[in-house]
């Protein structure tokens, strides 16, 4: 296809690359970038799917010229159906596109219920690329193309592939400027039924050094969150529910942004492979928890006023309770009565929903699972194995 407007196809690239940056809004950017790449080669439809980065799953889809209805479906049902997603582990790269006749014949596709999805958008052809940013998986990018049209050209599968690494890591810009937090990346770990260890990412491998995930698996209860103390550490641990947008049954990532890596590839290929049928094969009894690192809470203030506590009453509690002053230094230091001082820390407790400073110290700063483990569970600083209560 010709490009128009006096631009060549090079500089039709580097202007979609330029606005991937320059808008700010996702949804804008992301119409201004379908609209551009149509002019450098044609397509029925586009589709970006964000991922949650917290446990790989496909989220509700930004579409492009094809009903927005179909994200729902896709998402419940057909994705645990998609070529793409049921591709082994080893053929995942992140920022690298890859046509959908690559993956799956006509005959093969035909033949499989991901024909019904495909008949809905409707399209035959795809072009797609998990676009990410430092080894993390953001967004699912994808055009397609009718059958009435001829397949995606090796030129064209270029052309996605000099934008995919570009929008990943615009992307990746965007969130961590909407939230630094984000940053830190959530270690993840698949068990099967027996509590064998089948995924692990790169943020868990960190973690679940020696052996580990035993304790991890060990330290889930029945229902609800948990903790466990590895090394010097205490970590939060929960479940995350395996859904058919779930990309952990066929993918992780490793540390680099060179591709995707599973965890068994350390060891024989035959392994790999066997471990990541035995996910495919587990599908909703497959266990796949989350390991977070208790933080310490710097952003105090913020934290108070979400209790619906005053600015005021907020100042009295940094001062008379986070900052260890007793209540009469509080009073000289505000210019305020001993009993003023009194009566907001009343309301400050009564908001937060605790008894007393130390409680509030604790539920402020996040610190429950550090300083009050459960009972029957070590410290971090006693020997796993040890009698709770001794060191």
């Amino acid at each position: 296809m010709g490009v128009s407007g006096g631009m060549d196809r090079h500089e039709r690239l580097l202007e979609i690359v330029n606005l991937v940056y320059e808008i700010e809004d996702r949804h804008q950017m992301l119409v201004a970038l379908f609209d551009e790449l149509r002019r450098v080669f044609a397509f029925s439809s586009g589709v970006l799917l964000p991922i949650d980065p917290a446990c790989f799953e496909l989220q509700e889809a930004a579409c492009f010229d094809c009903p927005a209805e179909n994200s729902s479906p896709y998402l419940e049902h057909y994705a645990a159906l998609d070529p793409y997603v049921l591709r082994g582990p080893a053929s995942f790269h992140l920022n690298r596109t890859v046509r959908l006749s690559d993956l799956a014949g006509a005959r093969e596709l035909a033949r499989s219920e991901f024909a019904d999805f495909m008949a809905m958008v409707p399209y035959r052809h795809a072009l797609a690329a998990v676009c990410g940013f430092n080894g993390q998986p953001l967004a699912a990018f994808s055009v397609h193309r009718s059958g009435q049209r001829a397949d995606f050209t090796a030129d064209e599968l270029a052309a996605v592939d000099s934008i995919a690494p570009h929008l990943g890591r615009a992307l990746g810009i965007r969130r961590l400027l909407a939230d630094p937090a984000q940053t830190e990346a959530v270690g993840l770990l698949a068990f099967d039924d027996r509590g064998q260890v089948l995924f692990m990412n790169a943020a868990a491998r960190r973690v679940a050094v020696d052996g580990t995930a035993s304790l991890i698996f060990a330290a889930l209860p029945p229902t609800g969150p948990g903790t466990v103390c590895l090394g010097l550490r205490r970590y939060r641990v929960g479940r995350f529910p395996w859904r058919a947008a779930s990309l952990l049954t066929s993918i992780e990532h490793d540390a680099s942004e060179s591709g995707f890596m599973h965890t068994a590839s350390i060891r024989s290929g035959a392994t790999m492979v066997r471990s990541w049928r035995d996910a495919q094969r587990l599908g909703t009894k497959l266990l796949i928890v989350g390991v977070v690192p208790f933080q310490r809470r710097v952003d105090v203030l913020s934290r108070l006023e979400k209790y619906g506590l005053s600015r005021r009453e907020s100042t009295i509690t940094v001062h008379g309770v986070l900052s260890g002053l007793a209540n009469a230094e509080v009073a000289r230091a505000l210019c305020i009565s001993e009993e003023t001082v009194k009566s907001h820390l009343r309301e400050a407790y009564r908001k937060i929903g605790v008894g007393n400073r130390q409680e509030l110290v604790v539920r402020v700063l996040g610190l429950e699972g550090e300083l009050l483990p459960g009972r029957g569970e070590p410290r971090c600083d006693q020997p796993a194995g040890s009698p709770p209560g001794r060191s």
